[in-house]
């Protein structure tokens, strides 16, 4: 397999940026490294942190949670003497703001970056006339720990060189800030050239092959975080240093140096057995999705293998080990509606059917009133949130999607119907937040003080998108959990399958008369009713219709569908997903950023979702009946987004999709800058038509 001079194997290598005229431009582009566990490590191609989720090791003290920031960057300085001259270059760069609230970069590394590369690992290239340094970071591959490599190159004409390597840290929750005066006590403990620096509970081990490590505490103030400025947070922490490591080069030949951080107190050993156990994993599901075509240009199949595979992890149930799957980074957990809607594109699409059958296996033991969890805790081991009433349905059709894929029967016999029967009959007889069957057999759930579906957005008391009552997703998706499991059901519990297979009659009659808009030619969002029995209908126009047209199981005609895609695609199509409202709603937000409240506010109120582009993508094959005609315009639905996840287009990315766009063109990329069912969903439709 070839390798780069640091060691990247250009097999995975997936982006490359050459830097032009403005290096600092590349303080836009931000890329994410995963190691398996929830840990991940994230900044910009400029090398510069921009918000306070920036790290070169943010790791997992409770995997996949309880994540720290345990090294936020590196100083790195190399000395080059020739007879009596001496030149100090500095590579790395932070962001500061002056007095008049200017941006000021310091030390001015990003001046002498030449290029930038994204793989499995990150890599970014400097040069000083005939003087080259490379820096390459990557992930130990399930351990909390990270390399940083370098090469220096160049040194001929040069008598003598030295190279500092100053650590900065802060060792504090990846959610917060650090400010010197409330850091408390900050021990280091020097051993040759390994320091372990410990602040509270938490402690970090660096070493290195070459030098010894000078003992000389500091402290770097006010880096600057533009991005948390336009979040309305705090957005300026202090940098912690012990000291830095002192490397006497050997200016005759090349020179690699290799510095390792783990978290703990403890080093750790060479990631190059994890490095290969992951190449080997990827290995088994790149074969799986498929070569790139020759002439696609850009390595897409391998972009979409590593990125999904940064969202699959790890989480142990009592003394179990099982899978998982993380909502989006840096700042969302696994979340069990955002699991169950990527795990088919994650998981199934990629033949990783083990870690589909442990991921629906961690969900179902924690299933409490039929109600599969929203979240697991952050910070409380094993807890869980309970308040969705869409998570159970999309667990079940995974469900559903994993037996038909995998042809699993047994673990269908032996614990999976089980799991998805106690949904069903919670669904049917009333549970939690008053989710229950109504007459017509369609799903009622919350109230106007809750937030049950995925527009959850609140904000103290305020809910900003009240959905009571019978919603509109939640109903296609019972109608297609119903007639979905009763063949499933019908070998073994016969009377569970004729019982679901009536209702799920019922449901399709009812469905039509209680949401079908037929002067609007689309569904109503959502119906319910008043205390003193008064009907209520919210008719806006909003995205979650589109699931009674891409659900396998539709309880809608086509006719029907035909017309609601038509208003959407008019009206909620972007380049980049589906708006959660039309400009001209009198509720529409095309603008995402603010204070929390703002961003609650505008959260689904117009913002483009991109992951709701697979379902539009799925109902306009479904609709047109996979004809070669569907398939053309399915894939011109899809293709801005493709680019943008392979580097191309004005929001290029480095190998992920955001979780959300602007609603107001030019569709800024806004939120987390990697989403599980973003990712998962664009490759889930693109396989779609692939097969047909």
């Amino acid at each position: 397999m070839p390798k780069s001079a640091t060691g990247m194997d250009l097999q995975w290598r997936t982006h490359q940026l050459a830097v032009g005229r403005d290096p600092l431009s590349l303080s836009e582009r931000e890329w994410l490294l995963g190691n398996g566990t929830g840990g991940f490590s994230m900044g910009t191609a400029a090398g510069i942190n921009t918000r306070r989720y920036h790290g070169l090791l943010v790791a997992c003290e409770s995997p996949p949670v309880g994540r720290v920031v345990a090294i936020n960057q590196m100083l790195e300085q190399l000395f080059v003497s020739t007879g009596n001259r001496q030149v100090a270059l500095e590579f790395s760069a932070c962001l500061f703001r002056d007095d008049r609230k200017r941006e000021v970069v310091a030390p001015g590394g990003h001046t002498l970056l030449r290029r930038f590369d994204k793989g499995l690992s990150v890599s970014w290239h400097y040069a000083s006339g005939q003087i080259t340094f490379v820096r390459e970071l990557y992930l130990h591959w399930k351990q909390q720990a990270a390399t940083l490599r370098y090469l220096i190159d160049g040194l001929d004409n040069a008598d003598t060189a030295t190279l500092n390597l100053r650590p900065m840290l802060t060792l504090r929750n990846f959610h917060g800030l650090l400010n010197k005066n409330e850091a408390g006590p900050i021990a280091v403990d020097v051993k040759n050239a390994t320091v372990t620096v410990r602040r509270a509970q938490t402690a970090a081990t660096i070493q290195c092959d070459h030098g010894q490590f000078m003992n000389h505490s500091d402290w770097w103030y006010n880096i600057f975080y533009p991005l948390d400025t336009e979040r309305g947070q705090e957005s300026q922490e202090d940098y912690f240093t012990p000291g830095f490591f002192e490397i006497d080069l050997d200016t005759t030949q090349p020179v690699a140096v290799t510095l390792t951080i783990a978290l703990g107190a403890k080093p750790v050993e060479s990631s190059a057995w994890s490095s290969k156990l992951r190449q080997h994993h990827l290995t088994r599901v790149l074969e799986h999705l498929g070569n790139d075509a020759p002439a696609a240009g850009a390595p897409i199949k391998r972009i979409f293998a590593i990125a999904a595979d940064d969202f699959v992890v790890d989480r142990t149930v009592g003394e179990e080990k099982y899978s998982t799957i993380m909502a989006g980074y840096p700042w969302f957990a696994d979340w069990g509606r955002d699991t169950f809607v990527a795990l088919p594109g994650l998981l199934l699409e990629t033949g990783r059917f083990d870690e589909a059958k442990a991921t629906l296996h961690t969900f179902a033991q924690a299933i409490r009133n039929g109600l599969v969890p929203n979240r697991f805790d952050d910070y409380q081991q094993g807890s869980a949130h309970y308040n969705t009433v869409d998570a159970s349905l999309w667990f079940v059709h995974s469900a559903i999607h994993y037996v038909e894929c995998s042809d699993d029967v047994a673990s269908w016999n032996q614990w999976l119907s089980s799991a998805v029967k106690q949904v069903l009959d919670a669904y049917i007889h009333g549970t939690e937040y008053d989710i229950k069957v109504a007459g017509d057999g369609l799903i009622s759930a919350g109230s106007a003080d809750t937030q049950l579906t995925w527009m959850d957005a609140a904000h103290s008391s305020q809910v900003f998108t009240p959905r009571q009552g019978k919603a509109v997703e939640i109903n296609a998706l019972w109608y297609n959990a119903l007639a979905g499991t009763a063949p499933l059901f019908a070998a073994t519990e016969k009377r569970a399958a004729d019982h679901y297979d009536k209702l799920a009659r019922r449901i399709k009659r009812s469905f039509v008369k209680v949401f079908w808009d037929d002067q609007r030619g689309y569904l109503r969002d959502h119906v319910w009713s008043t205390d003193g029995g008064q009907d209520h209908i919210d008719a806006a126009l909003r995205p979650n219709q589109i699931f009674a047209v891409s659900l396998p199981r539709s309880p809608l005609p086509r006719t029907k569908q035909q017309k609601l895609l038509k208003q959407v695609e008019e009206k909620l199509l972007t380049p980049y997903g589906l708006r959660t409202l039309p400009p001209d709603d009198p509720n529409y937000h095309g603008h995402y950023g603010g204070s929390q409240f703002d961003r609650d506010a505008a959260y689904h109120q117009g913002t483009v979702w991109p992951w709701l582009i697979g379902a539009y993508a799925e109902g306009v094959l479904r609709v047109g009946r996979f004809k070669p005609e569907a398939k053309a315009e399915a894939c011109s639905v899809i293709a801005p987004v493709l680019a943008m996840l392979a580097g191309k287009g004005p929001f290029a990315s480095l190998g992920q999709l955001h979780e959300i766009h602007e609603g107001d063109p030019p569709h800024r990329p806004v939120g987390c800058i990697a989403q599980a069912w973003s990712v998962a969903e664009v490759l889930r439709v693109q396989n779609l038509i692939e097969r047909h």
